[in-house]
């Protein structure tokens, strides 16, 4: 409650935005007195802070801050602003999942993520640096395939971390290489895989422990970090209390919107804030055997980006990624209907610039140069049958 009166506090007084949002709906903080209280503060979704733009940081911030960019899972590209506290508190919050999958503190971690290491014609190993400061083999996503795979298993066994940290579908591509090849991972020190920015099901899980012998430990976040849920020992999901305060708005599907209120980012707080993303929490009364108070949830809906197909046949994931490059973006869309050829849909307001040849630029440092790139300028990016705007479709 006092880090909520808080986060409230500092946003009615320098951020403008809120202070503009607070007086229009009549809300006074010195009112927060309950968490009940704060259903009087009106709920914002994403195009809200698209459009209040630098109007939702603070005016008064001194000091280091950070940007970083998404368009998540609406194709929305919007700037996220941090201050140094939060980007450590969201390191503490890593670290402590990496410690229930098993990991003590220097032990060698293992990652595979959006992240160019390397650039992306290399077509020779190694697709991967040590990152010596931090003990980790950091590996990219980008070239990985199934040409590729014995090369990263091979790295991954002779660095042998204890914790491997990655998108579920490049877990996924080495456990059925594996498995496909009557293997099973070598690796000793290995506790435990962290996931998360895609969807995790129950066979991926299984066919995950065949082959490397370990749990899938899926960790839910957000760009805004108004949210977070980890994965215990148990396999369960928790929402993390300490994390923000996060409120659950039941839907007529069963499931529940996710509205959350950050507490570390005094640079842009983000405020009873509709994420767009579901979940369906378990029963009110059931207890995990981990012993945590951390309400437990049972599972989450959605967050499944789709692969494209590089010239040489690698499945590129997060080409999503390209999007957040895109300044005034309204929706986005990664389209592959043909081989060898991408078409990327980019609504924008009215009168808006595009440079083109400088998005076609950052496509081929995701997939290489071989690929050509088609820029379609739309109205509006085409919603599926039930309403819902895909970022990445693949029809070939």
């Amino acid at each position: 409650m006092k880090r909520l009166q808080r986060t409230v506090n500092h946003a009615a007084q320098q951020v403008p935005f809120y202070r503009d949002r607070f007086k229009a709906a009549g809300f006074d903080p010195r009112d927060l007195k309950s968490l009940a209280d704060a259903q009087r503060i009106p709920v914002m979704d994403k195009r809200d802070g698209f459009e209040a733009g630098k109007r939702m940081t603070s005016e008064v911030h001194t000091g280091p801050r950070f940007e970083a960019n998404t368009s998540g899972t609406t194709g929305m590209a919007m700037s996220c602003w941090r201050d140094l506290n939060s980007i450590n508190r969201e390191n503490a919050f890593g670290w402590r999942q990496m410690i229930w999958a098993g990991m003590k503190v220097g032990d060698r971690r293992a990652w595979i993520r959006g992240d160019k290491v390397v650039p992306s014609g290399q077509r020779q190993a190694p697709f991967w640096r040590h990152n010596r400061g931090e003990n980790l083999l950091m590996m990219s996503s980008y070239h990985l395939s199934e040409a590729t795979a014995d090369g990263y298993l091979e790295a991954l066994e002779a660095f042998d971390p204890a914790v491997f940290v990655a998108y579920p579908s490049a877990v996924l591509l080495l456990a059925r290489h594996l498995v496909a090849n009557g293997r099973r991972y070598k690796g000793r020190s290995l506790t435990g895989m962290v996931t998360s920015s895609e969807t995790v099901t129950d066979e991926q899980r299984r066919l995950v422990n065949e082959a490397f012998g370990v749990r899938i430990f899926d960790w839910y976040g957000s760009c805004e970090r108004m949210t977070a849920i980890g994965t215990c020992e148990h396999g369960r999901y928790h929402l993390l209390s300490d994390y923000s305060y996060t409120e659950l708005e039941p839907q007529d599907n069963g499931t529940s919107q996710v509205i959350g209120t950050s507490f570390d980012n005094m640079l842009m707080p983000w405020i009873r804030y509709r994420l767009g993303d579901e979940i369906v929490p378990a029963a009110p009364d059931f207890r995990c055997e981990c012993g945590r108070s951390f309400p437990v949830i049972s599972h989450l809906v959605g967050r499944m980006d789709d692969y494209v197909l590089a010239t040489d046949g690698r499945q590129v994931n997060m080409m999503s990624n390209v999007l957040d490059y895109i300044p005034h973006l309204l929706e986005g869309q990664v389209r592959q209907d043909k081989h060898g050829e991408l078409t990327i849909l980019v609504a924008l307001p009215e009168g808006a610039p595009l440079d083109e040849a400088s998005l076609v630029r950052t496509v081929h440092t995701y997939i290489g140069t071989e690929m050509a790139v088609r820029i379609e300028r739309v109205a509006s990016v085409p919603r599926t049958a039930n309403g819902k705007l895909r970022v990445v479709v693949r029809t070939i």
